[in-house]
């Protein structure tokens, strides 16, 4: 079987540092190529890192010539500062990367949205997902695989008080997420980056939309 390459934009967030161990780690993969900001102290003998800026995306096309993209990207509003600012990196970013791989004939594109994604949600955060999601759903992608997880627990890089304690809490009453609220659920992030690998090695043509209850059946 011919060993693949991969795309990972998002590498040192919560997911995508999982993500990247499992792509170095997996024989599946050859190479992986990370966008990053900053270098990560990381070295492998299959990892290509490139610097880049964001808001030049175009001009690392060449990049996204690859079997597998992965996009990772995402901030919070605080984060952000501004609503521009945070639709410039959860749509703008996202969707010229897609676009991209779209051009590039990657074979699939794989990216985190949210839970309760909706073009329509009068909820600021869900609708710019939603509408992130059916712009994506426009392009002709071959394989386009969509994960809408609910609250994300994990270590992060940098410390975010409100989702520390929403996730301690949360995870210590399970006895809340049964039934229709199972996929509310809080997710590691592990369990996120290896539901993205799987569906990405099936290989599966199509547009796939994952719900959170959903991860944990697939890793």
């Amino acid at each position: 079987m011919e060993r693949r390459t991969a795309l990972l934009l998002g590498a040192s967030g919560l997911v995508g540092s999982e993500l990247l161990a499992l792509l170095l780690q997996s024989d599946l993969y050859r190479q992986v190529t990370i966008f990053v900001r900053t270098p990560l102290p990381l070295e492998h003998e299959k990892l290509q890192q490139v610097v880049v800026d964001f808001a030049r995306l175009e001009s690392y096309e060449r990049y996204f010539n690859v079997d597998d993209v992965f996009c990772c990207l995402g901030t919070t509003r605080k984060k952000a500062k501004t609503r521009q600012q945070f639709i410039q990196v959860d749509y703008e970013y996202t969707l010229r990367a897609a676009a991209l791989a779209e051009k590039c004939r990657a074979k699939s594109f794989l990216t985190v949205s949210s839970i309760g994604a909706n073009p329509c949600s009068p909820f600021f955060y869900q609708r710019v997902k939603g509408e992130t999601e059916e712009a994506l759903q426009r392009l002709s992608i071959p394989s386009l695989h969509i994960f809408r997880p609910s609250l994300l627990v994990g270590k992060r890089r940098e410390f975010r008080l409100g989702e520390t304690l929403a996730g301690w809490l949360l995870c210590r009453l399970p006895f809340l997420f049964v039934g229709k609220w199972k996929k509310y659920k809080p997710v590691d992030a592990s369990q996120l980056a290896l539901a993205m690998f799987y569906r990405a090695a099936s290989a599966a043509n199509g547009v796939h939309i994952y719900e959170c209850d959903e991860l944990a059946r697939i890793s």
